[in-house]
This record gives C-alpha cells, structure tokens and sequence, in this order.
C-alpha cells in the first residue's frame, strides 16, 4: 500500500509506482546532482533544457558550473 504518490518535478502530475523515470539533474543552487523523478522522459529532457539556463539566485561560483 503507497500513501503518497510521486509528482513528476515537470508537470507535478502524480505517478504510478513502476512508470516513474528517475534521472540526475544539475540544479543551478546546488554542487552536485539531485535525483529527480519524471513521469516521461521527455519531461526529464524538458526540464534539464530549461533549467540548465537558469541563473542562480546567488553568487556562489559553484551554481555557475
């Protein structure tokens, strides 16, 4: 039994368990990559195109990257 379903990050639908795609995302705050689940990837491909250009709220030179 699930409690809570999965949003996908893209379209913030819910996901069934078993059709979610998971993929790691450079996000502009952040060092590393953060795994992120999608409902298809096509939302994955959308969202890393978009985000990629986003410039980061601060100066840090690790968002920059």
């Amino acid at each position: 039994m699930i409690l809570f379903k999965k949003k996908c990050n893209y379209c913030k639908e819910k996901i069934e368990k078993g059709d979610e795609v998971w993929m790691e995302v450079k996000i502009p705050e952040f060092i590393n990559k953060v795994r992120c689940v999608f409902c298809c990837m096509e939302h994955a491909n959308l969202y890393v195109q978009n985000i990629k250009g986003t410039p980061s709220r601060n100066s840090c030179p690790y968002c920059r990257s």
